[in-house]
């Protein structure tokens, strides 16, 4: 393969809308029934709100892969190349979140009810975390964290208060559990080996000196 052949692939595979297209790839199927209104209200349900959480998921996932991959150079490459484009991933998540908010309050059919809902606590919790994915997605641009400086970072922190909230929201309405605990436990455990591996770094660092 010719060394032009491999960069413009290289191109390809980098530009930003490449990324966008990967993202999008569940998106088609539910916006082509925003106008419609055919398919059952807990397959769309599920089918918008299991993409925002594996997207939020991936997003959260990147820092403890970097740390995990580091002795692996070809996977840390791959795990650098979508830190990248984190940003990107909690947009497209949020994005998700609001198909899925859509389709609760088409379903519900009246601004009074949804407001009287908000006392329950499961709709609570996913009302939460659709607010907080809302200002991170608002801030995830070059001019937010030039504006923001290093409180950009801190704010970016929360998207774990979301993870949290969309857990709960997901386990008070006890459906697929199985998958809730799956895709959480994994984001818990990558953090759980990130704190320990730094950690015993720190202690070999201090036996050294």
């Amino acid at each position: 393969m010719s060394v032009s052949v491999v960069a413009h692939a290289k191109r390809i595979v980098d530009a930003p809308i490449t990324t966008w297209i990967l993202l999008a790839l569940p998106a088609p199927a539910l916006l082509a029934d925003i106008g419609v209104n055919e398919r059952y209200y807990a397959e769309l349900m599920y089918e918008s709100g299991l993409p925002a959480v594996q997207l939020m998921i991936l997003a959260l996932a990147i820092t403890p892969a970097m740390w995990l991959t580091k002795n692996w150079p070809r996977v840390h490459g791959i795990v650098r190349w979508m830190g990248k484009r984190r940003r990107y991933i909690g947009v497209a998540a949020f994005g998700y979140a609001a198909l899925h908010t859509f389709f609760y309050i088409r379903e519900i059919g009246s601004l009074d009810l949804v407001i009287l809902e908000l006392s329950e606590i499961e709709l609570t919790t996913g009302w939460l975390a659709f607010v907080i994915l809302l200002a991170l997605a608002l801030t995830s641009n070059d001019f937010s964290v030039r504006r923001m400086g290093k409180r950009w970072k801190r704010l970016q922190r929360v998207a774990y208060l979301a993870a949290a909230t969309t857990a709960l929201h997901w386990f008070l309405f006890d459906q697929f559990l199985n998958e809730m605990l799956w895709w959480f436990g994994l984001i818990a455990l990558l953090q759980i080996a990130r704190v320990l591996i730094q950690r015993l770094g720190s202690r070999r660092t201090a036996v050294a000196r």
